[in-house]
């Protein structure tokens, strides 16, 4: 191999990234990774029960189409149940398989990630307990998916591993001018709960791995998200595309 030299030496456009941003792509992947563990759980059981209906169908159609007089009628009726049954199984390992691979990353509902959100952390917010509120009211307000399956998950998840007192997490969102650089800012901003409550057994807090603020903040350098955090508040200036 040639050394590098002026002559075979990268363009100035493709220069290697800085050491910080090769240490922060580096804690933002680790970051994204225990976020990733955190929601495997649910995802999994989401999958599996799409798949129950499949299987039990399938027993039944089996044993129809071996009687001695099979119901044509009713055997037609069961693959076409079959057949749409399917078909939402696979949409649902599809989008489990999407958390793993972000590669087809797209523009989803600012309002109605929130509520994914929700449902897919519903245990474990519950478990300190944390309610989620969604205040986005702006219906047409998007973002990258990858955004929310990385730093908005992950703010969810350090805002209930911090506060393990529990209470109320409001998420709101607010336009941004016209001529901002900006899309928006998304905002969370906690409400504690009475502060003579009893912390939880240390049994049901028990995580594979505790996400913290510098986690956050790592996935939302990789994404190119300014973040601002402060104690029971946090803020992220969505960029535009």
């Amino acid at each position: 191999m040639s050394p590098l030299t002026p002559e075979n030496s990268l363009p100035a456009g493709d220069a290697l990234p800085t050491a910080a941003e090769s240490v922060n792509d580096r804690l933002a992947e680790a970051a994204r990774y225990a976020v990733l563990r955190r929601v495997l759980p649910v995802l999994r059981h989401e999958v599996a029960g799409s798949m129950q209906p499949v299987r039990m169908l399938l027993m039944v159609l089996e044993r129809r189409v071996q009687t001695t007089d099979p119901d044509l009628a009713a055997i037609t009726k069961s693959v076409m149940s079959l057949s749409a049954l399917t078909k939402k199984a696979t949409a649902d390992c599809m989008g489990a398989l999407g958390w793993i691979d972000s590669s087809q990353d797209r523009h989803v509902s600012l309002h109605d990630s929130v509520d994914e959100a929700a449902k897919l952390l519903a245990l474990a917010l519950s478990v300190n307990p944390l309610a989620l509120v969604n205040g986005v009211a702006d219906g047409s307000a998007t973002a990258p998916q990858s955004f929310f399956r990385s730093v908005f998950m992950g703010a969810l998840l350090a805002f209930s591993d911090q506060h393990v007192a529990g209470g109320t997490l409001e998420v709101t969102f607010q336009n941004a001018a016209a001529n901002n650089q900006h899309l928006g800012q998304l905002q969370l901003r906690m409400r504690p709960t009475d502060a003579n409550k009893p912390p939880p057994c240390a049994d049901m807090v028990r995580e594979p791995r505790m996400i913290g603020w510098p986690d956050v903040q790592a996935m939302a350098r990789s994404c190119g998200v300014t973040m601002a955090q402060g104690d029971g508040w946090l803020t992220l200036e969505l960029p535009r595309p």
